[in-house]
């Protein structure tokens, strides 16, 4: 009997590379693995690859390399490309209109909106930093009443972009990136020139920036995977501790960021206190992942970015529709990170067995 196809939708540079296998940071291998304890087989495609009849031309593993194949279109896809445009609007929804279920099918959510749903839920506002869209204007209040502001272009990812505002005894201090490097400058006006010219050029959304917690000196973050899996609920794939580089705003990994376990930065603390804040962090999630799939249909494979207080208490930062994965293998979660791809799997042979 033959098993069935589902469909890995990928990113041209990330497709064509599957023969030479530089695929980048997709470590596709991890799809194979999975598909052979779920019994489905992964293929691998790109939305210019699906044609008028109902097949695709897809990359298939046969007898240990990769094959180019036409095929029936999968039933079930997971979509780990980005797809901002309106022609690939339009073939995303041809394919729910054929009757195939894409899940993470658009990934790319406006921050401030994302930001905008959570505050519907009245238990995960506490975890909730102040957040507007940034004008003059908002720029002005949230000066305010809060001490230090972080600015982030609303649609971007890797921390491009970011700059960050601080009070101090003098006035105020604007933290910007400018060709690799951080530079800091002191301002008087409301926008000073830096953030004017990124406001010119993208939406930005102004934040509440958080004392985060430190480690060896520096800030840190977490990226907390949440995924749907083989019963068809939410669960913690993983958490990483992301910490920033001296003089920087930013954990991102892509801006020199280092990542280690959540376990590694917490090691100064008693074991109790270590549980109740992973179990925090958790519900968080959990219930947020909840919360968000509810208003944006087929979601099931996101990254949180959580900062700890002081205190340990979880705050939001933003959330990725797609996440990256990589963290866990630069932290050496080996584990965290083949799951990262099994649940995916897991999870499409659970919508599959839901069809029969």
């Amino acid at each position: 009997m033959q098993l069935p196809y589902v469909g890995i939708l990928l990113d041209p540079k990330t497709y064509w590379g599957i023969p030479a296998a530089r695929t980048g940071r997709e470590h596709i291998s991890f799809y194979e693995e999975a598909g052979q304890v779920y019994n489905v087989i992964p293929c691998y495609f790109r939305l210019a690859d699906l044609r008028p009849d109902g097949t695709v031309l897809a990359y298939v593993k046969r007898d240990g390399g990769y094959r180019r194949e036409c095929m029936p279109i999968p039933e079930v896809i997971h979509n780990r490309s980005i797809q901002q445009t309106a022609a690939a609007r339009r073939r995303l929804a041809n394919l729910k209109r054929s009757g195939k279920l894409v899940f993470n099918g658009w990934n790319r959510y406006s921050k401030l909106y994302i930001h905008q749903l959570l505050m519907l839920d009245e238990q995960l506002r506490p975890h909730l930093p102040g957040t507007m869209a940034a004008t003059a204007e908002t720029i002005r209040e949230m000066k305010i009443y809060y001490d230090s502001l972080i600015f982030k272009p609303d649609n971007s990812s890797i921390g491009r972009g970011v700059m960050k505002l601080d009070r101090t005894q003098s006035g105020w201090l604007l933290t910007y990136p400018q060709r690799g490097r951080w530079l800091t400058r002191t301002c008087a006006a409301v926008l000073p020139l830096p953030l004017r010219r990124g406001m010119r050029a993208k939406r930005y959304m102004v934040q509440q920036r958080l004392p985060l917690a430190t480690y060896q000196g520096s800030s840190y973050d977490l990226r907390v995977s949440v995924q749907r899996c083989s019963s068809g609920d939410w669960t913690i794939t993983g958490i990483a501790a992301r910490v920033a580089t001296a003089g920087s705003p930013v954990t991102n990994l892509a801006r020199g960021g280092r990542v280690y376990r959540l376990e590694e930065v917490l090691s100064l603390l008693p074991e109790s206190e270590v549980i109740r804040i992973r179990s925090e962090i958790s519900d968080f999630c959990l219930r947020a992942a909840d919360h968000l799939s509810r208003h944006l249909p087929s979601l099931a494979d996101l990254g949180f970015d959580i900062g700890l207080t002081a205190h340990g208490f979880p705050m939001f930062i933003e959330c990725n529709g797609r996440d990256l994965r990589y963290s866990f293998q630069k932290a050496g979660m080996l584990e965290e990170w083949r799951r990262s791809y099994a649940h995916p799997i897991s999870y499409a042979r659970y919508l599959l067995d839901q069809r029969r």
